[in-house]
């Protein structure tokens, strides 16, 4: 277990530089995070299930410019991890995912309010190597720039471990006490909650005809979320 946590934390350095810092090569996205984390912790199949989910629910909400959203990446980490631990022989069922994906938002919610004071700390940052340039350092810049991608690769694994370990902690002792009622209500939500992630889709797309857009992000979503859950 160590070392899946050590290797979730390299990937989460990645990711989380990725979002902002370095890179922007879409490695951040909760489809992909969540796959990676599921492969991680033992069932890439149920990490993919939610990620698709996810992805739906954070696709219109981007890290652009001074913009922060919800932290989707921490999100895809607790819910891949979770998911992964959770399956059991018969795969993972429709009340498991809509029980992680609500178990997510708190993820999300903490992660952006760490993603905000990571920022202020490396505006003040950019504010110290500024003044050194000013007085003639000439390495300033250098070190400004690799102090700040530091500060946001570790903000990243701390994140990571924080939120893989309460998936796995979810997954291993909260998701097996839901009982049968339990398990049948929260699958009657997951229908619910990938139309809100398609209606969000819908309503941020600026170009004509969204309607088939609409219809078929939707369709895609159910296909890969029902593919996943076949073949795991």
């Amino acid at each position: 277990m160590a070392f899946q946590f050590l290797l979730a934390a390299v990937i989460g350095a990645i990711a989380y530089l990725d979002r902002t810092a370095a890179f922007q090569v879409m490695l951040h996205r909760p489809l992909v995070v969540a796959t990676a984390m599921g492969a991680v912790f033992g069932n890439v199949f149920a990490g993919a299930q939610v990620g698709a989910v996810l992805e739906l629910l954070y696709l219109a909400r981007l890290p652009v410019g001074a913009s922060i959203p919800p932290d989707d990446t921490g999100a895809a980490m607790f819910a891949g991890a979770a998911a992964a631990v959770s399956t059991s022989s018969v795969g993972l069922s429709a009340g498991t995912i809509t029980a992680v994906l609500l178990l997510s938002v708190p993820c999300a919610e903490l992660g952006k309010a760490v993603d905000r004071q990571v920022r202020r700390i490396n505006g003040r940052i950019a504010t110290l190597t500024a003044d050194s340039v000013e007085k003639g350092d000439s390495q300033a810049v250098e070190h400004g720039l690799l102090a700040g991608v530091t500060l946001f690769a570790l903000s990243g694994v701390v994140l990571t471990l924080l939120f893989t370990g309460a998936g796995v902690a979810v997954g291993r002792q909260l998701l097996p006490r839901f009982g049968p009622a339990s398990k049948s209500f929260f699958a009657a939500l997951l229908p619910v909650l990938i139309l809100l992630g398609a209606a969000s889709v819908f309503s941020c797309t600026r170009i004509s005809r969204t309607a088939p857009v609409f219809y078929l992000t939707m369709a895609m979503v159910f296909a890969v979320t029902f593919l996943f859950r076949w073949a795991g």
